[in-house]
């Protein structure tokens, strides 16, 4: 079942409208995150989809399990974002979607970020039936099951978590996380663990960033009007 005091599916009726605090680009400047990793860097481990002839079909090559993935230091899959400074702001949630889709067996965005009232769309573009189980520590956990291909489901989400688990409790191996954010300055690092927080309100802030691997750091900085703010932050490995 769907904890409903959590997220609500598509039928539920639409939310009132939500009156944003407006931010003045005239004034707003950006955040520029570089997220670094120091440690030893391990195999990647291989995914076993023996289990499941149509799922090992669908990829003819190894696949691994994605949860750590460092490019000459630079971390990917890290979810940036502004943790503390804009609690007195209002911001308006995203109309348009967060899509995760389950195809090939696998969560596609393996890491996701949305926000707060912002719907997240989950899809399967597989034959095999698949189930979306979240566990998170602060929203109601939700479980259904998604027995058809083209199939989808919609949650919104009343209140932020940064790390929620999601997986398929039929392919053990498919493996996601979800963080919902409070505010709009948000983002998962790409290949080379760089994001850039655009429109941002002068303002003291604290930026942190949350790995599913590695845990979560942050660092404070101070954005003047207008002003551009560059910050590395380094998460570290077990050596």
């Amino acid at each position: 079942m769907v904890g409903l005091a959590a997220c609500s599916d598509s039928l539920a009726p639409p939310q009132p409208a939500v009156v944003p605090t407006p931010v003045d680009p005239a004034t707003a400047g950006t955040i520029h995150v570089n997220v670094r990793y120091q440690g030893p860097v391990p195999a990647p481990k291989k995914i076993d989809m023996s289990s499941a002839a149509q799922c090992a079909a669908a990829h003819p090559e190894p696949v691994t399990d994605g949860s750590l993935l460092v490019t000459d230091g630079r971390l990917a899959n890290a979810v940036v974002w502004i943790k503390s400074g804009l609690e007195h702001w209002v911001f308006a949630p995203p109309a348009a979607p967060l899509i995760i889709d389950q195809k090939g067996c696998l969560y596609h965005p393996r890491v996701a970020a949305a926000m707060v009232g912002q719907p997240v769309q989950f899809t399967n573009s597989d034959q095999d039936p698949h189930n979306v189980h979240g566990q998170p520590r602060v929203l109601s956990a939700w479980n259904f099951i998604m027995s058809r291909q083209g199939s989808s489901r919609t949650l919104s989400f009343d209140q932020p978590e940064v790390g929620v688990p999601v997986g398929c409790d039929i392919h053990p191996w498919m493996r996601a996380s979800l963080s919902v954010i409070a505010n709009p300055y948000f983002a998962v690092t790409p290949a080379d663990g760089s994001v850039t927080l655009t429109q941002v309100p002068p303002g003291d802030y604290v930026v942190a960033v949350w790995h599913e691997k590695l845990g979560t750091q942050d660092q404070r900085v101070t954005l003047t009007p207008s002003g551009a703010a560059n910050l590395e932050i380094v998460l570290e490995g077990k050596s």
